[in-house]
C-alpha cells in the first residue's frame, strides 16, 4: 500500500466527509480533489485545504491563521503570508457544478491527482433535496422534472470511468421511500452502483459490492429468504455512534469486486452523548432584538403585520426579558452575565470550561476563544416564547407543541392549533442528543432553541457545528445564513473519521 490514500470527494458542501477520513489515523487519507458548486462552502472547504496544508507536512498551524479566526488578518492576508499553501488548497478544492462542468475536463483533473493510483477512495453525496420528506411534502412527491433526482448519476460516472477501490455515498432518509413512476429511487440507485457500467455502456468498468456500515448479517425477509438485506439496514442513526444529534442517513460503502476483504463493515456503537455534554461550556451570550410588531397594515387587500425596530442594547434587552419573565410568573434566581462583545463572530476566553466529552476532537489550545458563534436577531415576540418554551422544558422534561402554548403566545397565523404545525418551536434537551440540524437551521432558528432561557435564543453556527462535530477550528465562511446552510447539510466528520477506520482496513488489508 502507498503511503498515503488519495480522496476524491464529490459534491462536498463544507467538506464534513473529508474533515473526518483527513483526520484518520495521522493523515493516511490525503484529498487530491474536492468539488463543490456552492461559492460559500467553496470558500470553507479552499480555507480547510489551506489549513490541512500544514497538518499534512507536520508543520506547526500559523499564528496567522488564528489571526484571522480572530478577524485580526483578512483571508486575502492570511494567503499572502503562505503563497504555496494557498496554490495547493486552490488546486484541491474546486467550485464547478457536476452535471454542467464538461465531463471532459472532470476526467482530466481526476487522472492529475490520481496519477495511475489504483487504490483510491471516492466520497460524498450528491444534492438530496429532490427525497427528502420535507421537500417532496411540499410538491406533492417527487418531481421527476427535478434535475436532482438524477444527479447520483454524476457520481456514478465518476465511478464508471475511474474505478475507486472504494466509494462511500450519503444522503437522506426520505431515499427509502422516494418513487418515481412507482420505481424505488433507491432501488435504483442501489442497482446502478453495483454495475456502474451498465448504466455508461462501459465494458471497462468492474462491479462493486454495496455493504451496509449496520450488519453484517443479512436478514431473512417475510418468505424466510437468508439473502435478503433490508433496505434499512443502510440507514445510520448517528446517535447511536457517539454523534450528539437523532440523524438519521443512509450511507452506502461500495468495494470495488476484485478487493477481498472478510472482515466486518459494521460501526461499532457507542454511548449516547447529551447536547450539554458538547455545547454547555460554550461562552455565554445573549439574543439580539430585531424587531417587534406595532400593529397591522393592509397589502393586496389582506391584513400584514407591522413592525418597527428596536434600538438593540443590554439593558433594553435585560429590560424586555425580566418583563417577559413576570408575565409568565417565571422565577428566575440565577444571575444574567453575559460576554460583553455579543454580536461579535469572534469571543475571547474569559475562564475557559471543561468541555465534558469529545474534548480532544473538538478543542484547539491555539484559538483561545471561539469563532463563528454569534446569535441571530430574534423578534421581541419570539423572546417571550423561546422563555416560555425553555422553561416549560425545564418544568415538564420536554418541548412543548403549540397547543402547550398560551393564546397570547401563539404566532399569528389561522391555523397555529391545528396540528400541522406543532413543532413550530423546539427547545433543545439538554440531557438528550440534539435533533437532526439540517440546513433548515438557516431560516429562522425556531427549531433549535437554547434550553438555557436566560440566554433566550437560538443556537449559533458554532452550537449547531459542534453537533455536527466539526472541530473548533473550522471557520465557516459567508453570510451567517450560508454558515447554518453549510453546517446542517454536512455529513458529521467524527461518524466519517470511524468509517475511514473500516476504508482503512479494507485497503490497507489492516485488521487492527
Amino acid at each position: 500500500m502507498n503511503d498515503t490514500i488519495p480522496i476524491i470527494d464529490l459534491f462536498a458542501g463544507p467538506g464534513g466527509l473529508g474533515e473526518g477520513f483527513s483526520a484518520f489515523k495521522k493523515n493516511i487519507f490525503r484529498i487530491k480533489l474536492s468539488i463543490e458548486m456552492n461559492q460559500e462552502a467553496h470558500l470553507t472547504l479552499e480555507l480547510r485545504s489551506f489549513f490541512r496544508q500544514f497538518k499534512n507536512n507536520t508543520k506547526k498551524v500559523p499564528k496567522e491563521y488564528y489571526d484571522f479566526l480572530k478577524g485580526k488578518i483578512t483571508r486575502e492576508k492570511l494567503f499572502e503570508h503562505f503563497p504555496v499553501e494557498y496554490e495547493f488548497a486552490k488546486r484541491e478544492a474546486w467550485c464547478t457544478e457536476l452535471g454542467k462542468e464538461d465531463p471532459d475536463l472532470i476526467d482530466s483533473r481526476i487522472r492529475e491527482v490520481l496519477c495511475e493510483n489504483k487504490n483510491w477512495v471516492l466520497i460524498g453525496g450528491p444534492p438530496c433535496q429532490a427525497y427528502s420528506l420535507v421537500g417532496r411534502s411540499r410538491v406533492g412527491g417527487i418531481d421527476k422534472e427535478d434535475k436532482r433526482v438524477y444527479l447520483y448519476r454524476e457520481y456514478l460516472r465518476i465511478i464508471a470511468v475511474h474505478h475507486p477501490a472504494i466509494f462511500v455515498m450519503e444522503n437522506v432518509k426520505g431515499l427509502l421511500s422516494a418513487k418515481v413512476n412507482d420505481e424505488s429511487m433507491f432501488n435504483l440507485i442501489l442497482n446502478d452502483l453495483k454495475e456502474p457500467g451498465s448504466v455508461f455502456k462501459n465494458n471497462n468498468s468492474p462491479k462493486y459490492k454495496v455493504y451496509s456500515l449496520t450488519t453484517d448479517v443479512e436478514s431473512p425477509d417475510e418468505n424466510g429468504n437468508p439473502n435478503y438485506k433490508s433496505n434499512r439496514d443502510y440507514l445510520i442513526k448517528s446517535e447511536k455512534y457517539g454523534i450528539p444529534q437523532n440523524r438519521h442517513r443512509i450511507i452506502l460503502l461500495g468495494i470495488r469486486e476484485d478487493i477481498e476483504f472478510s472482515g466486518s463493515t459494521v460501526l461499532k456503537k457507542k454511548s449516547e452523548i447529551m447536547l450539554k455534554e458538547v455545547i454547555g461550556d460554550l461562552p455565554v451570550i445573549r439574543s439580539v432584538i430585531s424587531r417587534k410588531r406595532t400593529g397591522y397594515y393592509k397589502s393586496e387587500n389582506k391584513l400584514k403585520s407591522k413592525y418597527e425596530k428596536i434600538e438593540d442594547s443590554y439593558f433594553t434587552w435585560l429590560k424586555y426579558i425580566n418583563k417577559f419573565m413576570k408575565e409568565l410568573s417565571i422565577k428566575d434566581n440565577k444571575t444574567l452575565t453575559f460576554n460583553n462583545n455579543n454580536g461579535a463572530m469572534f469571543i475571547p476566553n474569559e475562564e475557559p470550561k471543561k468541555i465534558e466529552k469529545l474534548s480532544r476532537w473538538f478543542k484547539d489550545k491555539n484559538i483561545g476563544g471561539v469563532c463563528n458563534h454569534e446569535s441571530r436577531s430574534h423578534l421581541l415576540s419570539d423572546l417571550k416564547r423561546y422563555i416560555f418554551a425553555a422553561e416549560f422544558l425545564n418544568k415538564k422534561g420536554f418541548s412543548p407543541k403549540l397547543n402547550d402554548y398560551p393564546d397570547v403566545l401563539l404566532p399569528d397565523h389561522k391555523n397555529a392549533r391545528s396540528g400541522k404545525f406543532a413543532d413550530r418551536f423546539r427547545v433543545q434537551n439538554p440531557d438528550k442528543p440534539a435533533t437532526t440540524v439540517t440546513s433548515h437551521i438557516s431560516k429562522d432558528g425556531h427549531y433549535f432553541i437554547h434550553y438555557d432561557m436566560n440566554q433566550c435564543r437560538s443556537l449559533t453556527v458554532r452550537e449547531a457545528a459542534r453537533i455536527q462535530t466539526f472541530p473548533d477550528n473550522y471557520f465557516f465562511c459567508g453570510p451567517r445564513t450560508q454558515q447554518f446552510h453549510q453546517v446542517g447539510n454536512a455529513v458529521p466528520p467524527l461518524l466519517a473519521y470511524q468509517i475511514a477506520g473500516i476504508v482503512f482496513k479494507i485497503i490497507g488489508n489492516n485488521d487492527e
